[in-house]
């Protein structure tokens, strides 16, 4: 704790466990993420990644455990009546505690039939209850911060999957989120159009923003995240630094799953 007696974590994952039926995809996750860090994640198909990060943003329900984003619960409540039982918030709390954190897709989701600018101001204009000018001036920031400024008034259709995609990371910024979530942002891209949605990424590293990121591009996660987390069969097998995850990785599932990478990717 800080002198002040805030945590110096954004996002504390504790003991998460989440079953899809009998399958029980995390088993016991604990994670802490802390403010203005980059946290990478990786691990093959299958691993529980994506499914982590839904639950830090509460789109997946969780059976076990606790997620705090900037100390407050999310999703459930703990110990109200003093028996050591949860009790799940209600949904408006719910929604409230979405906008803390932002999510960005490996499919872009936006709304084909609403302009960009539209679709980046739908959001706050709804849920943070902004004037329309306060919305619209954000959201024109933003696109210039992306990119695509000139942008603002076409339909996502015209747009590039790597536009679209930026497109999505300002609506989501829109929205002033403690910490920033992005799910293989890269993997519906053709090669040519990644880097300029990692060039994106790489900014708001720079600028401190707190952040877990699940991606299959080694090389980024190495030369950019702070840590790295290695995910598999739904638990977290190791984590440590990138030059330590990649120059000496310690757990046997770790060691073969990079061997797939070093023809590919120079890391």
């Amino acid at each position: 704790m800080s002198i002040e007696g805030q945590s110096l974590q954004e996002i504390e994952i504790d003991r998460i466990s989440k079953w899809f039926g009998n399958n029980k995809v995390l088993d016991e996750v604990s994670l802490s993420v802390k403010k203005g860090e980059a946290l990478a994640v990786i691990g093959p198909s299958g691993s529980g990644k994506t499914t982590l990060l839904r639950c830090v943003n509460f789109l997946e329900d969780f059976q076990q455990g606790t997620i705090k984003v900037s100390d407050e619960y999310i999703g459930y409540l703990q110990d109200r009546d003093g028996t050591g039982s949860r009790q799940r918030q209600p949904e408006s709390d719910i929604a409230l505690m979405r906008t803390k954190v932002g999510m960005v897709f490996q499919s872009f989701n936006l709304f084909p039939h609403m302009t960009v600018l539209r679709n980046i101001t739908l959001a706050p204009t709804r849920i943070l209850k902004q004037s329309t000018q306060q919305a619209n001036e954000t959201a024109l920031q933003l696109l210039e911060r992306v990119g695509l400024k000139d942008k603002a008034d076409v339909l996502p259709a015209s747009l590039s999957g790597g536009q679209q995609q930026r497109v999505a990371v300002a609506r989501a910024l829109a929205m002033k989120p403690k910490a920033m979530l992005f799910d293989e942002v890269t993997s519906a891209l053709d090669p040519e159009l990644v880097s300029e949605v990692l060039d994106v990424i790489r900014e708001l590293i720079g600028e401190g923003m707190t952040m877990m990121i699940v991606t299959h591009e080694m090389s980024f996660a190495r030369a950019f995240s702070d840590r790295v987390v290695f995910m598999a069969d739904g638990k977290m097998l190791e984590i440590d630094t990138p030059v330590n995850i990649f120059e000496n990785p310690q757990n046997p599932r770790l060691v073969s799953f990079l061997e797939r990478f070093r023809k590919s990717y120079k890391i």
